[in-house]
């Protein structure tokens, strides 16, 4: 038994359930307080979980623990905000050629990074439940039951592991399971959402239509070779590129302001922190005590910096304060708006001891 990983799972309470079926359930962390989410596997592939605990994807969920015992496989991973594309579309969501674009040129970026692991991980169940909208636009491709890495030792998949309509003809013992394998889920997904795109009854772009047909092609060989052949020819379109950039992982760790890259949000973000820690680290005082004057100046700096840092949601923060979790943007605005006056009473009492105890 392996009791470090038994341990790791083992910090983690349940508190509701979202499917007993496919065992899902909603956990929180016991000394955090984060919410997380868990599955138990009957059927995975350890190596491709443990791959990714330590190499986290890009717009996939990270996954934060793991333990297999003798039957399946628990996993403790990161809770994503939003809704499926199947509950979108079951509940009448119609998207235009612009949300379209921008779905699958996401999902063609999460791919290509799965594509580019060494070995490439084939996700092999890519379809409507397996992926997120975020409230921001964002898309997050969950659930890699069915992965495996690419294998060119074998001359045909031994068992079907993906869903009617998406998956390919290789798996169903036609071959071995590719990039190409993705590539035709892809295809699949895109004439999905065209069905539903809005306005009713318009013939989709030609563009839409060629990507579906290469995609879907029943000899592997004859599909695209790989995402980024998709994505160049998405972009050649008169459509506004995807709302992801195909950024480095470290930039999520760069403050408000910097993530994006962009020189000229770079310079105007570098004056405003300039600016702010002149103001705070510059201010005066009524007290004649040095102590509690830097005191005061570090406290008030750090008070705005969190304002900033939480508003602006840095590293997914507002998602461990549950009224934030709301897909209805004007009540997350007031529980955005709620957490920063919280932050200012913390921030309030903790000076007014500190400068006690200085003083």
């Amino acid at each position: 038994m392996d009791i470090a990983s038994r341990l790791s799972v083992s910090y983690y309470k349940d508190i509701a359930t979202i499917s007993e079926d496919h065992k899902v359930y909603i956990v929180q962390h016991i000394q955090t307080g984060k919410i997380f989410i868990k599955k138990i596997l009957d059927v995975y592939n350890k190596s491709i979980y443990d791959y990714l605990l330590s190499n986290p994807i890009l717009h996939t969920p990270r996954i934060h623990a793991l333990y297999e015992n003798a039957n399946s496989l628990e996993i403790i991973e990161d809770y994503i905000s939003g809704d499926t594309l199947e509950d979108l579309l079951s509940h009448g969501t119609h998207f235009n050629e612009i949300q379209i674009k921008n779905i699958i040129s996401q999902l063609c970026l999460i791919i290509k990074d799965l594509h580019n692991c060494n070995p490439e991980i084939i996700h092999r169940d890519i379809k409507p439940s397996n992926i997120i909208l975020s409230p921001s636009g964002e898309v997050y491709l969950l659930d890699f039951n069915a992965a495996k890495y690419y294998s060119n030792q074998k001359d045909e998949d031994t068992s079907l592991l993906g869903t009617k309509g998406y998956a390919a003809p290789e798996q169903y013992g036609f071959g071995i399971s590719t990039p190409q394998t993705d590539i035709y889920a892809i295809g699949m997904l895109l004439k999905e959402l065209t069905s539903h795109m809005i306005p009713q009854g318009k013939s989709y772009d030609s563009e839409f239509e060629s990507i579906i047909s290469k995609c879907t092609k029943l000899d592997a060989k004859e599909r695209y070779k790989d995402v980024d052949s998709i994505l160049r020819v998405l972009n050649k379109s008169k459509l506004p590129n995807n709302n992801r950039s195909n950024k480095p992982e470290w930039t999520k760790f760069l403050p408000p302001g910097f993530r994006s890259l962009s020189p000229l949000s770079m310079i105007l973000s570098g004056i405003g922190y300039a600016s702010l820690f002149w103001i705070c680290l510059s201010m005066s005082s009524t007290t004649d005590s040095g102590v509690v004057l830097m005191i005061e100046r570090i406290g008030i700096l750090l008070f705005f910096l969190s304002i900033i840092f939480v508003s602006s949601n840095y590293l997914n923060i507002q998602m461990s304060f549950p009224p934030c979790r709301t897909q209805n943007v004007l009540l997350r605005i007031i529980a955005v708006l709620f957490l920063d006056i919280l932050i200012f009473l913390a921030f309030a009492m903790i000076l007014y001891f500190l400068v006690a105890i200085a003083s």
